[in-house]
């Protein structure tokens, strides 16, 4: 059985529309944050920099490629999101999440990201193969079933 990873966000203010309720496009932004909590989590970031001391400005990052959200439910300020992450799918470069947003248990939202493994040297960006051991780590939380967040 595939791992689950959790986190939680609280809707702030400045994150909602005049009602208090949190905007549509903020759940793009919790998405982004949960993707760096589990990055993180790994022992990695969603953008390393490499021997800064060479001189070369190298360093991997994980640009978006593809980014869609579902809504079911309201969430209001104030309140506890969970937010679960789940692997879907990984390429040589590249790895999609799926994303499950609850509040008070109940399914509010759904969403996915694709991103895609990059090297940037001088500024000039190009897919690269996903490292190991982090494809290795990634693969514990690779969802057998492709709607189960």
């Amino acid at each position: 059985m595939a791992s689950v990873f959790r986190t939680h966000r609280r809707v702030e203010f400045c994150e909602t529309d005049a009602a208090g309720i949190a905007h549509f496009s903020s759940f793009l932004l919790y998405m982004e944050q949960a993707e760096h909590a589990f990055l993180r989590s790994l022992g990695t970031s969603v953008m390393v920099y490499h021997d800064p001391e060479s001189g070369t400005d190298s360093k991997t990052s994980w640009p978006r490629v593809h980014v869609e959200c579902d809504y079911s439910a309201s969430a209001k300020f104030e309140e506890l999101l969970e937010v679960e992450l789940r692997v879907s799918k990984i390429g040589e470069k590249s790895v999609t999440y799926e994303f499950r947003f609850a509040l008070h248990e109940k399914t509010i939202a759904t969403g996915k990201v694709t991103a895609v493994h990059c090297s940037a040297i001088h500024g000039k960006m190009r897919g690269t193969p996903i490292p190991e051991p982090l494809r290795s780590q990634m693969m514990a939380f690779l969802s057998t079933n492709e709607s189960s967040a």
